[in-house]
């Protein structure tokens, strides 16, 4: 991997004189397109246009050549396909980073979506990985205190983590029967859970390489968006939907951005869920009561909890100095929208507050946070005068309606 491409990658991200060359970023590889695909929700770092201009790798990647995709289908299906299936299409309906969607009618009529992992993209992307971890890891050693507010090695880790995940599509029909078993644990307390789909898996068809399942047509939240046919109470349908997971079950989809989800305007059907994360419940409900009270101007209430997020307990004068960051940042922010200050900018000056004054966060926070800017970045696209804060109160509703059902399984 040359180095310095990865740098002006970079500079192009973050500087505001410098625009985005979305050729150059495909050119980089899958690391880069993933590292895009990350970045595409925050635009308070990086800004409204080429926060846009990165969406496009949420959904719209170049297909393989015709005869590359019907190579790799010969190899990839399983017998019982190859007799089942009555005919598919080359071209793709819909192209990600790792894999392709045809659609097929099996010999029964059921009409199918047949996902195939593109290229044997695995090796170049470990040693992409392994090459700028070796990079980070210099430059951390100049300048350490970004690896307590920033975590690089941790998002690259992330990263890392769900791409090698993805690549082997028998973990995403693992993921999704994994998931709406826990949605069917909630939902006899919590029924809006009843509002989740995931699509069936055909395993007798799939493998490694290979994922056959039902064929779903509802629109994806990402192009709901950009035709601006999805609203904030939409936005907060999915947000509590993805709470419970996060914050109640700390066992939740990784990587739910807006070209991950479907949506009917009843019903969401989540997609691509191989990257499972999971984190420990007093971190993930740690995170909710501080949102929570924030959200209720608790001030006090929400240092304790952001305190107690720490590995190792504060002294008197760090929770004190704590207290009076915390006043300062949140000074005059009650009630602002999230244009004019994101969820993700004010969490983000919460993170480095709390790490300059000794909060030591567990390794798992960082895709919880990730997941937190995932939402942030749906609602600063489709309702920039919402203010979401103060509607975490249905989180708390939600809280108290599962701990009422499990005592047992809510104790921190």
């Amino acid at each position: 991997m040359r180095l310095w491409r990865y740098l002006n990658f970079f500079r192009s991200l973050f500087d505001p004189r410098k625009a985005l060359q979305i050729e150059q970023i495909e050119g980089l590889g899958l690391l880069a397109v993933k590292i895009a695909q990350m970045y595409s929700v925050r635009e308070d770092l990086i800004g409204p246009e080429k926060s846009r201009q990165l969406r496009r790798f949420l959904e719209d990647a170049a297909p393989a050549s015709r005869a590359e995709i019907e190579s790799r289908f010969l190899d990839a299906a399983p017998p019982a396909l190859l007799a089942d299936l009555k005919d598919w299409e080359q071209v793709p309906m819909a192209t990600a980073s790792v894999g392709q969607v045809h659609r097929g009618t099996l010999r029964d009529g059921s009409a199918v979506a047949i996902k195939l992992i593109k290229a044997d993209a695995r090796k170049e992307f470990v040693a992409q990985v392994t090459s700028l971890r070796r990079a980070l890891r210099v430059i951390l050693l100049l300048y350490p205190k970004l690896a307590r507010v920033a975590d690089p090695l941790g998002a690259l880790a992330s990263v890392e983590e769900s791409t090698l995940r993805e690549l082997d599509l028998r973990t995403e029909a693992a993921g999704s029967a994994q998931l709406a078993a826990i949605r069917d644990e909630g939902q006899p307390t919590l029924p809006h859970l009843g509002r989740l789909e995931f699509p069936h898996v055909y395993e007798a068809y799939s493998g490694p390489e290979i994922l056959v399942s039902e064929w779903r047509s509802e629109p994806s939240v990402n192009s709901l968006i950009a035709r601006g046919e999805f609203g904030y109470e939409d936005a907060l349908k999915l947000f509590r939907i993805h709470g419970y997971f996060l914050f109640l079950r700390g066992v939740f989809h990784g990587d739910l951005h807006p070209g991950n989800v479907l949506y009917d305007g009843e019903s969401f059907i989540f997609l691509d869920n191989a990257n499972v994360e999971t984190a420990s419940l007093r971190l993930c409900r740690g995170i909710l009561g501080m949102l929570v009270a924030l959200g209720e101007d608790r001030l006090g209430e929400a240092v304790d909890y952001l305190a107690g997020l720490s590995l190792t307990p504060l002294p008197a004068t760090s929770v004190e100095k704590l207290t009076t960051g915390m006043k300062s940042l949140y000074r005059g922010f009650r009630g602002k929208t999230v244009s004019e200050v994101s969820l993700t900018q004010q969490m983000t000056g919460t993170v480095k507050l709390a790490v300059d004054c000794g909060v030591e966060f567990p390794q798992q926070a960082f895709p919880v946070i990730k997941s937190l800017m995932n939402l942030d970045g749906i609602v600063r696209a489709c309702a920039p005068d919402a203010v979401l804060l103060q509607d975490t109160s249905r989180f708390k509703e939600d809280r108290e309606a599962y701990a009422a059902s499990r005592p047992e399984a809510v104790a921190v």
